[in-house]
């Protein structure tokens, strides 16, 4: 969805997560991180609401730079960009495409909110929970030259 943002949809629910504001250099790439992002989050078990942004950070970062191939993003930007997130939040977008599925499934929302909550069968989780959670393992990665679990 660009820089609206993205959704997971599991058998167990729905999971959205804006997208971050950068600066768009070139998006040839973007989805093939994406979806890597996606892979690794499955693989090693992470929650889904964080597996989602880290693959919105990893397709953000790569977004911002330029070239086929040359242009993967490295582990130092996504970690930069994690330390100073910057949601391009669109409530009415998620909201009028959230409608339909609120009586279905449970839909969790990433958002910069302050407080993590529920609001019937739509759970927000802040940013800043997710961003406290994936950081520590990204820069212990980043320390040890290898991206592990």
């Amino acid at each position: 969805m660009g820089p609206k943002g993205s959704i997971l949809i599991t058998k167990s629910g729905i999971t959205c997560a804006s997208a971050f504001k950068v600066k768009i250099m070139d998006t040839v790439g973007c989805g093939d991180s994406f979806v890597a992002a996606i892979a690794y989050g499955f693989i090693h078990n992470i929650p889904l609401v964080t597996t989602l942004a880290f693959a919105n950070t990893v397709g953000a970062a790569t977004a911002m730079g330029c070239g086929a191939g040359r242009n993967v993003a490295t582990l130092k930007q996504v970690v930069e960009l994690m330390e100073t997130p910057d949601l391009n939040e669109d409530d009415k977008f998620w909201n009028e495409l959230l409608r339909e599925h609120l009586d279905s499934q449970e839909v969790t929302f990433l958002s910069k909110m302050v407080l993590n909550g529920s609001n019937g069968r739509m759970k927000h989780v802040t940013l800043q929970k997710v961003v406290s959670e994936l950081l520590p393992k990204l820069k212990s990665s980043q320390l040890e030259g290898t991206l592990s679990s």
